[in-house]
């Protein structure tokens, strides 16, 4: 018996101590849920980001949950950054890998058949009101298995 509370005690102290680790330099989270895990080419996931004072040296990272359902290797999405005033700051094309070109194994974080793959985006400074914004740029104009787009910035300090 007081070595299941040993074993208890050390669980929680444990997962306590992951909580404080993973969440060191997070500024910003959100994640924006896709309809029926379809990412129409017509569809603009958006992130106003009202809340930050201008901040420098951040890592700002996009997040794409997906699982086995994705057709392809990789996921080629148009990155904008606006100012207050809507003026693009960064435009950028990302090439994400989701899975292994050879093996076919998928990319990320997870298990199962449902994935999150992180990949960090260009520029380290952000003006009050920024929004970021992606868009897919595949050839097809939905894709499926896409569960959720989000975004995350770290400050770096």
């Amino acid at each position: 018996m007081k070595n299941k509370n040993l074993l208890a005690l050390a669980l929680i102290l444990n997962l306590f101590w992951v909580m404080i680790a993973c969440n060191n330099g997070r500024v910003y989270e959100s994640f924006q849920e896709l309809e029926a895990l379809k990412w129409v080419v017509s569809d603009t996931i958006s992130f106003k980001v009202d809340s930050l004072e201008e901040i420098s040296g951040f890592t700002s990272i996009l997040s794409i949950r997906y699982d086995d359902k994705y057709e392809y290797n990789n996921l080629y999405v148009r990155y904008y950054l606006r100012d207050s005033v809507n003026k693009i700051l960064i435009d950028s094309l990302l090439n994400i890998p989701l899975f292994d070109a050879k093996t076919g194994k998928p990319l990320g974080q997870g298990f199962g058949n449902r994935r999150i793959r992180y990949d960090p985006l260009p520029g380290d400074v952000i003006q009050p009101n920024s929004t970021f914004q992606f868009v897919q740029y595949m050839r097809k104009d939905t894709l499926t298995g896409i569960e959720s787009i989000g975004l995350k910035i770290n400050d770096r300090q």
